[in-house]
């Protein structure tokens, strides 16, 4: 036993990586994520992205507005790189969609029941069983 495992083993602490400490007790945490969390996640995730759209929207119609009563041409740069900005979080909406698709799709895609055969042995003794198998 190394140095590690003898302190592990003093401490009652455990090598799995998905334990915390509460109250003096050590508890498993559950890290797999489920459909419900997925969901969850892609709803905020989407809400997020509608209020940076939103807020972006507002704050170009007003930018759009001071820039035409000052004429400042620093202004029209600033809404022009918010306008591209808003397109990009846009961008990125849609692109949430995709990646939540592609996952729904990969868990469906897995198989249910994976056999392979696997021989583990040399060449001569391969050749033998094919042989005795004939």
């Amino acid at each position: 036993m190394n140095f590690p495992d003898k302190l592990d083993e003093l401490l009652n602490i455990s090598n799995d990586s998905n334990i915390k400490l509460i109250n003096n007790t050590i508890e498993k945490i559950n890290v797999e994520s489920t459909d419900d969390d997925v969901n969850t996640d892609y709803k905020y995730a989407r809400e997020n992205f509608y209020n940076i759209i939103e807020r972006g929207h507002d704050a170009i119609n007003e930018l759009m507005q001071e820039a035409k009563d000052s004429g400042n041409a620093r202004m029209y740069e600033v809404l022009g790189q918010l306008i591209k900005t808003v397109g990009e979080q846009s961008q990125n909406l849609v692109n949430v969609h995709k990646q939540i698709k592609d996952i729904n799709q990969e868990v469906k895609n897995t198989p249910s029941k994976v056999t392979n055969a696997l021989f583990v042995g040399s060449t001569a003794e391969l050749q033998k069983m094919l042989k005795d198998k004939d």
